[in-house]
This record gives C-alpha cells, sequence and structure tokens, in this order.
C-alpha cells in the first residue's frame, strides 16, 4: 500500500486569520513537515523580512505542541488532527488510489450507496457525479442486464419508477452536482 503514496501526502496554504494578513503554505511529505511563512505589511521595515521557513520531520512534528497550537490557529483543529494522523502513518489510501480504479470499485455500489459516498467528501462527491461514472454504471447494466437482478444492486433504475424520494435524487444528479 506504501507505494499508491505520492511524496506530498497533504499540502495547504491560506492567509492568516484577521488581523494578520501574512501567507502559510504548509506541506507533508512523507518524511518531513514544512510550514513556510511569508509576512506581508505595508510597513517598509517588514517588507525586507524573508520568508520563514520551518522543517521537522514526523516523529519531531508530533512533540511540537507550540507548533501545533500556531497551526491550529493559522488553519483550523481538524486540519492539525489530520496532520497528525498523517505523521502516526494513518494514510487515508482510499482516497489516494486512481480514479479509474475507484470508479470500478463504486460502480458495483447501489444507487443509495453512492449517494452516501458522495456526501462523505469532495473527492468522492466529483467522481458520483462524473459522466465517466454513469457510463460505466450504464455499460454494466446493458452488457449485464442480470446486474439489475442481484440484491447487492437493488435495481437502481426499476426502482425510480417506484419510490418518489428516488425520482427526485436522480433527476439532481442529471442536472447539478448532490
Amino acid at each position: 500500500m506504501a507505494s499508491l503514496l505520492q511524496d506530498t501526502l497533504y499540502e495547504i496554504q491560506c492567509q492568516a486569520p484577521s488581523p494578520s494578513k501574512d501567507f502559510h503554505h504548509f506541506i507533508v511529505t512523507q518524511k518531513e513537515v514544512i510550514l513556510r511563512s511569508w509576512k506581508i505589511s505595508v510597513r517598509a521595515d517588514i517588507r525586507k523580512v524573508l520568508p520563514k521557513e520551518v522543517r521537522k520531520t514526523h516523529s519531531e512534528f508530533l512533540l511540537e505542541d507550540e507548533m501545533h497550537m500556531q497551526l491550529q490557529k493559522i488553519f483550523c483543529k481538524d486540519t492539525v488532527e489530520y496532520v497528525l494522523n498523517l505523521c502516526k502513518g494513518h494514510c487515508d489510501f482510499i482516497v489516494r488510489i486512481p480514479d479509474g480504479l475507484k470508479i470500478c470499485i463504486m460502480s458495483y455500489l447501489d444507487t443509495r450507496d453512492i449517494k452516501h459516498l458522495s456526501e462523505t467528501c469532495k473527492t468522492f462527491q466529483k467522481l458520483c457525479s462524473s459522466e465517466e461514472f454513469w457510463e460505466k454504471i450504464k455499460s454494466k447494466q446493458a452488457h449485464h442486464p442480470s446486474v439489475m437482478q442481484k440484491p447487492g444492486f437493488s435495481s437502481s433504475i426499476k426502482r425510480y419508477n417506484l419510490i418518489p424520494e428516488s425520482r427526485t435524487w436522480m433527476h439532481r444528479r442529471r442536472s447539478t452536482f448532490f
């Protein structure tokens, strides 16, 4: 599974909360955590300050409570918790697998499960709304009509004619994102 990981595990950038105008770029790689900060000010003496960069290995970062607090003020508590988990080796492999493989796996899901999966994160929302995904489902149903009879697939097209809530969801799926 480790071969699925790219060198950059997580990357985020933003402007610091008010009243500061500083810019921060935060990167988590397989071996280290990097925080780059740029001071932004109208004062002439501060304009000449060079960007600051802090590099820590994962084990060093886990022990740096002061850095955790600083990151929490800049980004948010959820970001810090996510990065701490990455540094501990808890990677989210399902999000990191190639899109083609995810679409192949997702094509076996029931339509209600697809709806719930699309609500979990932006990555899955984008995939569940993609034409490539729905073409894969259509081709699967065309090649294997018995798939619609399987209990795991819940005969998605037939059920939409029976359940009013499902028809609304399918209509919304055709016209917009979830």
